[in-house]
């Protein structure tokens, strides 16, 4: 056997193959080959355990900053709850207020089509 015959050479397995008739035959098939291991990630060091005084600074200012956003956000939700009690003392309907508001968040074309299909819905059910 030469050095290019005994590199043709693969594995062989006996295999168990349907014969498609509800019964089974075997088989020799070459063995796949396998596949080359997957290099594993480097583990990124805990900064914690990296640092521990540093880190722990670190987090406590993502900590104090995230209870600052969420105080803030509280504020907004407060202030435009007033804003809307107002209209409505003044006699606005706060419904419609929102409605235009999300509205006007909307691209001008897509304001349209959405107006157009409400249009047509309401056409086919005979609403107006």
């Amino acid at each position: 056997m030469t050095a290019q015959q005994s590199a043709d050479v693969r594995p062989m397995a006996l295999v168990r193959v349907s014969d498609g008739e509800g019964g089974f035959r075997h088989e020799f098939r070459p063995v796949p080959a396998e596949k080359p291991k997957a290099r594993k990630k480097p583990r990124t060091p805990d900064p914690i355990h990296a640092n521990p005084d540093a880190s722990a600074q670190q987090l406590k200012q993502i900590i104090e900053r995230v209870e600052r956003l969420n105080d803030e956000e509280l504020g907004i939700k407060n202030d435009k709850r007033d804003v809307l009690a107002e209209a409505k003392a003044i006699g606005f309907d706060t419904k419609t207020i929102n409605a235009i508001v999300a509205l006007r968040k909307m691209q001008p074309d897509l304001r349209r089509e959405a107006e157009d299909i409400l249009e047509t819905y309401k056409a086919a059910l005979g609403i107006d």
